[in-house]
């Protein structure tokens, strides 16, 4: 398996994963912080809708921070590629990835072919 992409192409794509993995951990860490429990006022008279609407920024919350550690793990599983030098190859197919796709999507693990035929078999269920 040799790699098409240039020592400058992977180079620009590493930084822009640990730029994304920074950006994605400071999110992350915002929403942990905003899942703490809420002050409450005693004698509020719109408690209860306070309590509701902190519950739904919560739920948000969570599933964002969910969301941000999947992507984490993905970057780190491209990083971890990038080492041991089977980045920028599709593992269901083998076949080498564009720079171009990988410009865009730089922690994809599949070429569009196979990501297409993914998505598809995922749609039919």
């Amino acid at each position: 398996m040799s790699n098409e992409l240039t020592a400058a192409q992977l180079k620009e794509l590493k930084e822009l994963l640990l730029a994304r993995r920074k950006a994605l951990t400071a999110e992350m860490d915002q929403n942990i912080e905003n899942l703490a429990p809420p002050e409450v006022n005693a004698g509020s008279v719109s408690q209860d809708e306070s309590a509701r609407l902190h519950n739904q920024t919560r739920e948000v919350d969570a599933a964002l921070t969910h969301l941000d550690a999947t992507d984490i793990a993905r970057i780190d599983r491209a990083l971890e590629a990038m080492d041991d030098g089977s980045y920028g190859f599709c593992v269901r197919c083998g076949c080498a990835i564009p720079f171009e796709r990988l410009k865009v999507e730089p922690m994809t693990q599949h070429c569009v072919k196979c990501k297409s035929e993914l998505e598809q078999a995922a749609a039919r269920g």
